[in-house]
């Protein structure tokens, strides 16, 4: 039984179609068809059936390819335990991670990097939420921090786990006229500032915005960025205010280049850990579970 060909038809099942597993594979749909129909006449019976509705895959096919994704992870693992054996350099693990939150999360993880991922190589990409998920669903990502969103903004085939809470606050110029005092500002007094936003559909921007929606306004937007940090140097220049999770400019406080007031009501985000519902290599299942150990909030 060829490794490719179920490689081909386990794309194919999670695409659920032939053409985006072409895609996915960076090869003709010919080929992607002409290796599970291979497959299928060695096992004796159809993984797939078409429907109006599309691909779909057939009660015995569901069955063997969950046992091929099981067969896949070890056989995964037994490359990562070759790579290490004949001494090959340290496994690397990647990872997305939203804008804004090195801040909230770097401190935990590389305070004590050699004890929690041994012999790990990060690559660390900061992207936007979508980003992150539509590199995790292309298997770009072996994980990603990110803020949750509901179900219908996730796409299908991604899970989480919760690390932590954060609040969400106000950031302005030291200068500017809502820093002279330090009470919580009510959101529906902001109507007429000009505000900094992010992605408006998902994360940080989606979650802005339904504080100003749930009360029936529309905010001044100045201009909408992919990232905090160049929504924050935008605040800096005196130009603009923005909302973002109050550890995200922790930095900048410190520094005198913000400030940061609470706002009410109070709104607070959840960020977790996303990837891929398919097991990894054992190796990297035993590295994510560090990693999420590492940076859970300790209760």
């Amino acid at each position: 039984m060829d490794f490719r060909e179920i490689r081909y038809a386990l794309s194919v099942a999670k695409e659920r179609s032939f053409t985006k597993a072409a895609v996915r594979l960076n090869i003709s749909q010919s080929a992607v068809s002409e290796q599970v129909k291979l497959l299928e006449e060695e096992i004796g019976f159809p993984l797939f059936r078409r429907t109006p509705r599309g691909i779909e895959v057939t009660e015995r096919g569901r069955t063997f390819l969950y046992e091929a994704e099981r067969v896949v992870g070890d056989v995964l693992s037994l490359s990562d335990t070759a790579r290490r054996l004949r001494g090959a350099p340290s496994d690397t693990l990647t990872i997305g991670m939203g804008s804004g939150m090195a801040q909230i999360f770097m401190p935990r993880l590389f305070g004590d990097l050699k004890t929690i991922l041994p012999g790990v190589r990060l690559e660390i990409l900061t992207a936007p939420t979508k980003s992150i998920f539509d590199d995790l669903h292309e298997e770009r990502l072996d994980a990603g921090i990110a803020i949750e969103s509901g179900s219908d903004r996730v796409p299908a085939g991604l899970v989480n786990d919760r690390l932590t809470a954060a609040e969400m606050a106000l950031i302005v110029h030291p200068k500017h006229h809502l820093a002279r005092g330090n009470r919580p500002v009510d959101v529906g007094k902001l109507v007429a500032e000009p505000i900094v936003m992010s992605e408006l559909t998902v994360g940080y921007g989606q979650v802005v915005l339904s504080l100003f929606t749930d009360l029936g306004i529309r905010p001044n937007i100045l201009a909408v960025a992919d990232n905090i940090e160049t929504m924050k140097v935008i605040v800096q220049s005196g130009t603009g205010i923005a909302i973002v999770p109050r550890a995200c400019a922790d930095n900048e406080v410190a520094l005198g280049v913000l400030k940061v007031l609470p706002i009410a009501p109070v709104r607070t985000v959840a960020l977790s850990l996303f990837r891929r519902r398919q097991p990894l290599s054992r190796r990297k299942e035993g590295y994510l579970a560090a990693l999420q150990k590492a940076l859970k909030d300790r209760a």
